[in-house]
């Protein structure tokens, strides 16, 4: 009990205004690293097929990172659904687009009443619009 009560001093001891004790506040919304829109949340991450985080390759050959998200509210899906190249057996596709800017985004998956959006890593940020 007496060890607990020396290092409880110590903390109080210390000044809780210093530098080097605020750490910065990590943001956990992702934004459009085109033009910081808010886009979706880490706490929204899910796994799918075992992870996260997937490559895969369009027909074209070109090959997208996505992360696989539950919810996505600043991306808006376009087009119709279809089953053709699909990246996850089940689900139907339709491209997403940023709802503020309309570049593609990623994709929405979808599977009767259940869906998913995956999203190219490289077109999220972590840093949002200014603040003035």
């Amino acid at each position: 009990m007496l060890l607990f009560d020396r290092k409880e001093r110590r903390k109080s001891q210390r000044p809780v205004t210093a530098k080097r004790d605020i750490k910065p506040k990590r943001e956990k919304r992702l934004f459009c690293a085109a033009c910081r829109h808010p886009i979706t949340h880490l706490d929204e991450r899910i796994s799918m097929q075992g992870g996260h985080e997937h490559s895969f390759a369009n027909p074209l050959g070109v090959t997208y990172r996505i992360g696989c998200f539950c919810e996505a509210k600043g991306c808006e899906p376009i087009g119709m659904e279809t089953t053709e190249y699909t990246w996850f057996q089940g689900y139907t596709w339709r491209t997403a687009l940023c709802a503020n800017c309309r570049i593609h985004i990623g994709w929405r998956f979808q599977s009767g009443v259940e869906y998913f959006h995956g999203l190219i890593i490289k077109r999220l940020t972590s840093v949002g619009p200014a603040t003035h």
